[in-house]
């Protein structure tokens, strides 16, 4: 029987470096060839997903279908054809609110382009940031302006752990409404999209669009973010390395973490 694994990409299929091991190289390359199917699913724009794509294929691993699915859910694409067969974007009138609260605050936030990042200015959490997620970056005061179309979401970045996220977390619930939901995909990453997107329903969709049963889906991930995808699979697996809600909401959880072939572990025990 053939499986389809969604795989979170940061904590989970990649190290801290950004790299996989040969080991996991290895185990992946075997499920493709067998015929099992892996669909990246991350918090990550497009862009940022693509670039770990070509990162898998340089090292010759390959799979049956070529979709991903980014912006928590918000986006499933469609890499042959380069096209969205499911998007749901963040109201664009939102933004200003936003970013007068992440000020109030003193949080980083930005918002995304199609290809780029959108921020106010170049900051440390910005750098670091894009230490994992290669994209570029445009500064504007009123990021309304840098955007052509609404995006699919927005990211507030704390590097020091310091409660000012937590706080603005409570707050930015409040101030966009009922149309927009906050997840941590990381320490220090707070998500915000839409309250209808989700990886879980982005899976559901994805499964049922290629028509593979959702009972054959396997889910793994660490943060958050991945608790609905974990939730909606066949399967839910959390990485050793995942926070204990995650873990909580796991069928498996791996003996090992992401810097020491957990992704492995879980394609021997369930997949090859």
């Amino acid at each position: 029987m053939t499986k389809l694994l969604f795989s979170d990409i940061d904590g989970t299929l990649l190290r801290k470096d950004g790299t996989i091991s040969p080991t996991l190289a290895r185990k992946l390359r075997e499920m493709g060839q067998a015929g099992h199917g892996m669909i990246l699913c991350s918090g990550r724009p497009l862009d940022g997903i693509l670039l770990v794509q070509s990162y898998l294929e340089s090292l010759s691993i390959h799979f049956p279908y070529s979709y991903v699915i980014a912006n928590n859910g918000a986006l499933v694409y469609d890499c042959n054809e380069k096209k969205a067969v499911l998007e749901d974007r963040l109201p664009i009138e939102l933004i200003p609110r936003a970013q007068a609260l992440a000020k109030q605050y003193h949080v980083h936030l930005q918002t995304y382009t199609d290809h780029e990042i959108v921020c106010e200015k170049e900051t440390p959490e910005l750098l670091h940031y894009q230490t994992h997620v290669k994209i570029p970056a445009i500064f504007a005061p009123d990021y309304t302006k840098a955007l052509s179309r609404p995006p699919f979401k927005m990211l507030a970045l704390s590097l020091d752990g310091s409660d000012a996220l937590k706080q603005f977390r409570m707050q930015i619930q409040t101030a966009l409404g009922d149309g927009v939901q906050t997840m941590f995909s990381g320490a220090g990453y707070l998500e915000i999209f839409s309250a209808q997107a989700s990886k879980g329903n982005a899976l559901r969709f994805l499964c049922d669009y290629l028509s593979v049963p959702v009972s054959d889906s396997i889910a793994v991930g660490d943060s958050e973010n991945d608790i609905p995808m974990l939730l909606a699979a066949g399967l839910g697996a959390a990485m050793q390395n995942a926070t204990e809600t995650v873990k909580s909401s796991a069928g498996f959880i791996t003996a090992l973490d992401h810097e020491h072939d957990g992704l492995a572990e879980l394609i021997d025990t369930y997949i090859l």
